[in-house]
């Protein structure tokens, strides 16, 4: 049994004990340098199940290798096996990409954007760089900066600066045209990565 609080991402697990899912700065954080996070981004809406499961180890407070599963070495080496835990790894997957979506490239209402606006690659995710705008414009304490979700984030921008202005701090979380951009972007990499690997 689940249940979502989509106001800002947080997802609680009741399967035998409590568990609270949080997309915060800080897990995200933890999925590596900010390139890296935008690739795990992408990975984790493609399916892959190692990421999945590497989002909600980052996203949970407690050991949750009960819940979630882990990857175990093979005798003779080769790819490491993936060990169910007690949810079906359909939820691992969605669980992982409404956080990510939470966590990453924040999840609130579309904002008219200029007729001449064109949309860039989101090749980085500085989740340093969000905490900081948030202790500057919020008036939050560092722990309380890292522990924000990037929805809970954009949410309190907007309140606080009105998106219609250009440059306000509202105004720099991404559009869905930003996070569509991204995606394909990387799916061109990927395709270029795997076609040269062929080769070899």
């Amino acid at each position: 049994m689940m249940s979502v609080l989509t106001q800002i991402g947080e997802i609680g697990i009741h399967a035998g004990r409590d568990v609270l899912l949080r997309p915060s700065l800080a897990a995200m954080s933890g999925l590596g340098e900010p390139a890296e996070i935008v690739d795990a981004f992408a990975r984790v809406m493609a399916g892959d199940l190692a990421d999945c499961v590497a989002v909600l180890y980052a996203c949970a407070d407690e050991d949750v290798s009960d819940l979630v599963g882990t990857f175990e070495a093979r005798e003779g080496g080769g790819p490491l096996r993936y060990a169910a835990g007690a949810l079906p790894v359909e939820h691992v997957v969605l669980l992982a990409q409404s956080l990510v979506r939470h966590g990453v490239v924040g999840v609130a209402k579309e904002q008219p954007r200029p007729a001449d606006y064109k949309p860039e690659y989101m090749r980085e995710f500085d989740a340093r760089e969000h905490a900081a705008l948030a202790m500057a414009h919020l008036g939050l304490t560092e722990r309380e900066a890292w522990n924000m979700t990037m929805t809970g984030l954009v949410a309190a921008l907007r309140a606080k600066f009105p998106p219609s202005a250009k440059d306000s701090p509202g105004a720099r979380a991404p559009s869905k045209e930003e996070l569509d951009a991204s995606m394909e972007w990387f799916e061109k990499v990927e395709a270029a990565r795997a076609a040269k690997e062929g080769v070899h």
